[in-house]
This record gives structure tokens, sequence and C-alpha cells, in this order.
């Protein structure tokens, strides 16, 4: 039996109308399936391209606006980026920007200016401000409040370097450095004193100074010293003379050594006298001027040109750094007669002098001027002398006669016996003009008996 209401439908033979409308909506069902099922598949193809081609403005107008806040976002970073994190207690450094009755402005690097209140500048009394800074000048501040009513951070240069202050101390007791403090005042236990702006105390055994040395002699002097005791909590400073005293000396007679030349003219103090020469303290270590370097002239013991405590400069002659031995002249200093002496003095001239001492081969005499002739022992009288001190002795005045003068050799010949042979042919020549003066008048004479 056939369906003419659905073609193609086969429907077996002893079906009822009931069960053929029943396959009927069996089949609609699945060909409506099947159609979904392929109207799914074309959608999967076509969904890509259709959902690109119905969204280009979208994608190129929605994402501007993101742009530009996350761009904006990232530049508010970076330029917030460029200030530094601070907490109250921090010690950082500044510069100077502006000078104000308020207060001194600072650039610390942070969002807002940091404040330096008149009152924070120094512990020291002030009269003007730029005796303390000026614009420009960089600074350590210490942080006191982020931010004031105002919108200033609240700064202190005070405590800033007061903090500087212990931090510089602390690094000279570690590393054993020496320092300098002056003398305040002077208690019956040792001295106080201002070490860098912290008082500091020394006690009587580290002071180095002598037995009748009293500590009030101290006050206002400024010491060398070394930190031996530090408590920051406590403020306390213990320090000593004695270590940093010692020490300084050994560091600047080293430095000294290093800095001696040959030639150099140097002030010094004469600090003891021996027969063979003078000493002098040229700043911490002592030189020897001997004794034929103290004057042109003979020098028969140093007091007859120095004395102790006396101040003088000298000259450097030599310096060995091996054995610290360091030679000094004064004589280098004054002028050298033995440049003027052939102006002063010609061969065969007659002069005075004073004999300064004996020797086995003649007599040494002083001349003008500091400079010394010798009369040799053959030179001393016509008769054979078998002694200086036969014909003269020290102290005596006497005449000489210029034998040579040799500056380069700085030698000066002298002759007393030519003196005295020129003195004897003076008075024969005298004694033949006196007979000659009386033969002239018998003649006369006897010419007017005659008459």
């Amino acid at each position: 039996m056939e369906s003419k209401g659905y073609e193609g439908t086969q429907l077996n033979k002893g079906q009822d109308a009931g069960e053929v409308e029943i396959e009927s909506l069996i089949r609609e069902t699945l060909e409506a399936s099947k159609l979904l099922t392929n109207k799914g598949k074309e959608a999967e193809k076509t969904a890509p391209e259709a959902s690109f081609k119905a969204t280009p403005m979208k994608k190129a107008e929605e994402p501007k606006p993101v742009a530009e806040e996350l761009k904006a976002q990232k530049e508010t970073a970076g330029y917030e980026a460029t200030f530094k994190e601070y907490k109250v207690g921090d010690v950082v450094k500044g510069r100077v920007v502006k000078i104000d009755p308020i207060g001194v402005l600072v650039d610390i690097s942070y969002k807002a200016e940091g404040l330096i209140p008149p009152e924070e500048l120094s512990d020291k009394s002030y009269s003007n401000i730029s005796d303390v800074v000026n614009v420009g000048d960089e600074i350590s501040v210490a942080i006191e409040r982020l931010e004031n009513k105002e919108g200033y951070v609240v700064l202190s240069k005070r405590k800033a370097d007061y903090e500087g202050k212990w931090k510089a101390a602390f690094e000279a007791y570690k590393g054993r450095k020496v320092l300098e403090a002056k003398v305040t005042s002077a208690v019956k236990g040792g001295l106080v004193v201002d070490c860098g702006g912290i008082r500091g105390f020394i006690p009587a055994s580290q002071v180095a100074k002598k037995a009748e040395d009293k500590l009030e002699e101290f006050i206002g002097k400024t010491l060398p010293i070394k930190i031996i005791e530090l408590d920051r909590r406590q403020g306390k400073v213990v320090l000593s003379h004695k270590l940093a005293a010692g020490e300084k000396e050994r560091f600047e007679s080293e430095k000294l050594f290093d800095e001696l030349e040959v030639g150099q003219v140097r002030h010094g103090v004469v600090s003891s006298l021996k027969s063979f020469g003078a000493f002098v303290d040229i700043g911490g270590i002592e030189g020897l001027i001997h004794i034929t370097e103290l004057s042109w002239k003979r020098v028969n013991h140093p007091s007859e040109v120095l004395k102790v405590g006396d101040e003088t400069d000298v000259f450097v002659l030599g310096v060995d750094k091996v054995n610290r031995k360091i030679s000094l002249g004064l004589k280098e200093l004054q002028t050298d007669p033995w440049v003027e002496a052939l102006e002063l003095y010609k061969v065969g001239q007659v002069v005075k002098g004073k004999v300064a001492r004996l020797v086995k081969f003649g007599a040494f005499i002083e001349l003008e001027r500091g400079l010394e002739g010798l009369c040799h022992i053959s030179e001393l009288s016509a008769n054979p002398v078998a002694r200086p001190e036969d014909v003269v002795k020290a102290g005596d005045e006497v005449q000489v006669k210029i034998l040579r003068v040799l500056p380069e050799e700085q030698k000066i010949g002298l002759s007393i016996r030519e003196v005295a042979r020129d003195q004897e042919r003076a008075k024969a020549k005298e004694v033949e003009q006196e007979k000659s003066k009386v033969t002239i008048e018998d003649v006369l004479k006897e010419k007017n008996d005659k008459k």
C-alpha cells in the first residue's frame, strides 16, 4: 500500500495509518536534524571570515584609548621612578636651590623639595645663612618629616652634621687614625676637648707632658689625639694624647726626611752644643752643624757663635736617609769673605792681625772680615825658630806682610820676618840719611871756619 501524501516513502504491508503517521514524523525529524547539521558545518567554515569582515573597525578604534592609557601609566611610572624612597631618619645628599626667610630649600631628588628651618642649619650661632650654606652647595641632611602642611620635606643639616661627626670618629677609631682636638677645659682627672665637634676626654695618664707641666697649660692648645674608647649610646669618647704624639712625630720626621734635599734652607732651633758642633732641630729631627761650618772664621767652641734656644736658618749640606743623619751649615748663608780677598789684600801690603792659634808649623793670624792667614815658622823671625811660641803667643797683635793670596784655596801667606826686615832696612836708611846730613853740615862749618 502506497501513501499518496508522502512520495517515495515505502510502507510495509500490514501497517495501519497510525503507524504510517509516526514513521513520517520520524523521517521529518531526521531530515531536520541533518539540515541543522549541514548548516552548522557551513557556519563553521564561514565564521572566521564573517567575524573578520564584521569587526575590522572595532579592533582599529577600540584599542586606541587603551594604548594611550597604558602609555600615560608608563610615563607616570617612569617619572615617579626617578624619585628616591626615603624614610624619617635617613641622611641623604642634596643641593641648595633657594634661600628663603623661612629656611633653605634643598633638592633631594624626591617628589617634594626639602626645607631646612633656620634653627636646624647649624649647632653654632651665625648671623647670616650665607655663613653656613649658599645656593649650589651640596650638603648632607637628615629627614625629620616626609611632609609638612605646606608639602615640604622637613630636613635638618645640624643633625646630619652631627651624624657625620660620629661616623668620622668611628672610622678614625676603627682605622686607628691620628686626629686633632682643641682643649676646652682642664678637670681633676684630665682634659676636656672638642674633637671635630664631639666632646671628648683625655685622662691625665694619657696626656704627653713633663712632670712639672700642669694640665691648665694645655687649655686652648690643639693636640694630636687617638680614640681609644668610643660609645655612641652614652656619648662617650676617650682619647690619648701620648699615643698620637709619638706617632705624629714619627710620621712628620719621616715626611721631613723625604722632603729634605741638599741645598735647601731650613729654619730651626739650637737644641744642644757640643765641642765638635751644634745640633739644630729643624722640625722634629736634628741636624749637626760641624764647628768648621759655623763661620768663615776660626771658631774654638760653638758657644762663640750660638747658644741653646737660638732660632736660626741653616743650609742643608747632606742628607743620609739610611743612617738618618743630616749635615747642616751656617757659614754658607753668610757672605764669603774669600770672594773679596783679592780686593782686600795685595801682595807686599803690610796689615795688622791677631794671633788666633799656634801650630807646629807656624801661627794663624786673624785678619779683617774673618779671614785667616798663615805665618809659617820660617817667616816668624829672621833668626831660626824652634817653636812658634818662642816668638808669638795667642792673642798677640802683630803686623804682617802679605806674601801671597789664593782665594780658591782659601789661603793667605803672611810674614812677620819680612816686616821686621823692612823695618830694619828703613832704620838703616834713616841712619844713612843722618850720616849724610852730618857730613854736609860739617863741610859747611869747616868752610866757615876757614873764612
